[in-house]
């Protein structure tokens, strides 16, 4: 494979309503149909991404939970997870719980994504537990204590509120040994911040190092919108950030094409290829 096209999801491929418009979905059909060698990158698991890409032909490994776990669309499968070190997931646990703080954990077992929780404590897990719920028929498992999950194979934890309450702890966890620390601002609601945690080896950063190791593309494009996407860029060869995206990603781009409401992502691939099969 000469080359591979990578796309963040929410405010990068999709709508603001966090969906794919009925041009971007019969477009990237058709470019998919004809051999468009392109996956998407995203915070979210398979759950949430299987409707919203539901009848597309995917054929290359999904980098999901910012890259804590890539899913292979074809054989239904994970086919890579990074697992948190039993001592950092305790450590981890500990300081969520001195800053009394409370989230969603995500376990691998028997090749199902578990999503664990102890309480819904807050507004912000109250609403995503009904949406995740309601819309994607997302599975949850309530437990005792996330302490208790430490043993287990941990991928991924997800903790969203206002800034001023996440900031602290995100800082703590950064010294944890192990564990990778992502924060960053919702696109979909304001003063809402995601403070999302998996072992240190997995970032979009090693999840498209991963793609590149088993595609064996040559070169990688990537198109971003927010400061989680940083990771994702460093390790792409060309870097496309969206005309929405966070100023720090437009430092970081080689190009910045249109907004996400415009379907710009689709715009630049349906270029790319109609001049790849003159």
């Amino acid at each position: 494979m000469t080359e591979l096209f990578v796309s963040d999801l929410d405010g990068t491929l999709l709508q603001s309503s966090a969906s794919l418009s009925s041009f971007a979905k019969q477009r990237l059909t058709t470019m998919l149909r004809e051999d468009l060698p392109f996956t998407v990158a995203t915070a979210r698991t398979i759950y949430s991404v299987e409707p919203i890409l539901e009848g597309l032909p995917l054929r290359y490994p999904l980098i999901l939970q910012n890259g804590a776990v890539l899913y292979d669309p074809m054989t239904k499968k994970y086919c890579h997870a990074a697992i948190i070190e039993k001592e950092s997931a305790a450590a981890m646990f500990d300081c969520l719980s001195a800053h009394g703080l409370n989230g969603f954990v995500y376990c691998l077992a028997e090749d199902t994504l578990q999503c664990c929780y102890t309480e819904l404590t807050t507004p912000a897990m109250q609403s995503f537990y009904r949406e995740r719920k309601d819309r994607y028929d997302k599975p949850f498992r309530q437990v005792e204590r996330l302490s208790r999950l430490a043993g287990d194979a941990v991928v991924y934890c997800s903790l969203r509120g206002n800034e001023h309450l996440l900031r602290p702890a995100a800082e703590e966890l950064q010294r944890i040994s192990g564990v990778g620390v992502s924060f960053y601002k919702d696109v979909y609601e304001a003063d809402c911040w995601y403070l999302e945690l998996a072992a240190h080896t997995a970032t979009k950063y090693h999840g498209v190092q991963r793609l590149r190791e088993l595609t064996g593309a040559e070169t990688i494009t990537a198109f971003g919108d927010n400061d989680n996407d940083l990771p994702m860029f460093s390790a792409a060869d060309t870097r496309v950030a969206v005309a929405n995206a966070t100023q720090n990603l437009k430092n970081s781009a080689d190009l910045v094409i249109g907004t996400n409401s415009e379907d710009a992502v689709i715009r630049y691939l349906m270029n790319y290829h109609t001049t790849r099969k003159e």
